[in-house]
């Protein structure tokens, strides 16, 4: 590539040339057009109700019900997520509960040593895993605010 200013004429090899010769200089141009989405690109779309009169009204008929399937979809996993979660904490508010009061149990019938472990051990499970919730938590935030500082998006991590 040559400095600003100078012309195509910089391109062709100097040598001995006739001042009457002619020079040519061959220029190609090169352009990409992208388009992403569910429907194909208005202009692909026109092409497509021309060849079959009705054709665009379909392909978007279908767009709308892959968008509108996928949303249920969506939903339907999202609940599922949501209602497995809280089975998991009533869970693990049952075992954790009845390990403490199982220990109390103990202690109270004069096993102490059986009655510190069974509690000592119910209370610590709870508490880790409290603590390894939060601590992942953090760190999903964490990856999700870093992906979207790095992608440039605009929107608020939740």
């Amino acid at each position: 590539m040559g400095k600003k200013g100078k012309k195509h004429t910089d391109l062709v090899p100097s040598g001995n040339h006739h001042p009457h010769d002619q020079k040519t200089v061959q220029v190609a141009h090169v352009s990409q057009t992208r388009f992403s989405g569910p429907l194909p690109h208005p202009d692909i779309l026109a092409r497509y109700e021309q060849i079959l009169q009705g054709a665009a009204d379909r392909i978007i008929s279908m767009a709308e019900a892959q968008s509108r399937h996928r949303q249920e979809l969506e939903a339907k996993v999202i609940g599922s997520d949501i209602k497995n979660s809280r089975i998991g904490l009533y869970c693990g508010l049952i075992i954790g509960l009845t390990a403490i009061l199982s220990g109390a149990a103990c202690i109270f019938v004069g096993q102490q040593w059986g009655g510190v472990f069974l509690g000592g051990a119910g209370l610590t499970g709870l508490v880790s895993v409290f603590v390894y919730g939060s601590h992942e938590k953090r760190k999903e935030r964490k990856n999700r605010l870093e992906k979207m500082l790095t992608s440039g998006d605009e929107r608020q991590p939740s």
